[in-house]
């Protein structure tokens, strides 16, 4: 066990460290905040459900890895990669930054739900009973546990709002974006889609020299200056 540990956290540091010399911004990383091992076990785990979701990986292990990933999260699942891959990107680049991970943890969550939910109902709406297939065709556990008892609640047509606004709210928080600041962000995204030059300063008018006044000194009666214009 210990050649094994020592094995894959040698691999981890490699991995950590050809990821932090892309950029600038995690370079001088200090050893005791790095997670490199979680990182590359993201990595692999990444890679893994990529072979089996998007390659149809054959044999028991694929089938092992699609039971899992696409039980739990449908079709929803075909994303899980890119989201595991960045998630282990980060955890090797900026693993110091928990307040911000925390928070896009949080906020994917949501989005994950969300979208898992609205899956499930567009299939329309299968249960357990209904087999294994089915579920995985839909939203999985997930979706189904996001679904089903909003929908007994206020219908379809009231859980599809309420689902999309639980998608919003998990965007919003991953961006950390307040509700307030929407049309700024929405603005920003519109010049860097269309190039558009941001002005930083407002231009300052030009004074016409022609139409200063030229001033004098003249001295006064009790010989304190006093001036005048020409």
């Amino acid at each position: 066990m210990r050649a094994v540990r020592a094995t894959w956290m040698g691999l981890a540091h490699v991995a950590g460290g050809t990821v932090r010399r892309i950029g600038h911004g995690a370079r001088e990383l200090e050893p005791e905040h790095r997670r490199d091992g979680i990182g590359l076990f993201l990595l692999a785990l990444a890679v893994l459900v990529a072979t089996s979701e998007w390659w149809g990986l054959k044999g028991s292990t694929g089938d092992v890895i699609h039971a899992v990933v696409a039980g739990t999260l449908g079709r929803v699942a075909y994303a899980a990669p890119i989201v595991l891959l960045l998630f282990g990107i980060r955890l090797l680049r900026a693993p110091e930054n928990q307040a911000s991970t925390n928070r896009i943890t949080i906020g994917m969550t949501a989005l994950t739900v969300a979208a898992a939910g609205l899956v499930h109902i567009s299939a329309g709406l299968p249960s357990p009973p209904d087999g294994a297939l089915k579920m995985r065709d839909a939203g999985g556990i997930i979706g189904f546990l996001a679904s089903s008892p909003i929908v007994a609640a206020v219908k379809t047509v009231g859980a599809v709002p309420l689902l999309l606004l639980l998608g919003f709210f998990g965007l919003l928080v991953m961006t950390a974006t307040p509700v307030r600041m929407i049309p700024a962000r929405l603005g920003e995204l519109r010049d860097r889609l269309l190039h558009h030059p941001r002005e930083d300063q407002t231009s300052v008018d030009e004074v016409d020299p022609d139409a200063t006044r030229k001033v004098r000194r003249r001295p006064g009666p009790i010989g304190i200056g006093a001036f005048d214009g020409d």
